[in-house]
């Protein structure tokens, strides 16, 4: 599993990036991104995207970030919440099927 290795130094690279471009949360706090779809079912960044969704900003790669952000037919907010409604958040994109995790 010498690739596994090799991955886990890229991965937390790409976190610290990612860290870089939208700052440090306030103690307490986290970072979500929310994303509303202009069309249910676009696809990008490896999702599917159905009307308005959360994300945690720690589950995306920079490149991931960057594509949202930068795409036309989707709309990107960097939000803190506290942590507790950021898992409720999430939770509930979870049950209404607003994400695949393609």
């Amino acid at each position: 599993m010498a690739t596994a290795k090799k991955n886990q130094p890229a991965a937390a690279a790409a976190k610290a990036a990612l860290a870089t471009l939208t700052g440090e949360p306030a103690p307490g706090m986290r970072q979500v991104l929310q994303v509303i779809s202009k069309r249910d079912g676009f696809r990008r960044a490896g999702r599917e995207w159905h009307g308005t969704t959360f994300v945690p900003v720690e589950e995306l790669t920079r490149e991931q970030f960057e594509q949202i952000d930068r795409e036309p037919m989707l709309v990107a907010q960097l939000m803190e919440v506290p942590e507790e409604q950021a898992g409720e958040l999430a939770a509930r994109d979870g049950a209404d099927g607003g994400e695949t995790g393609t």
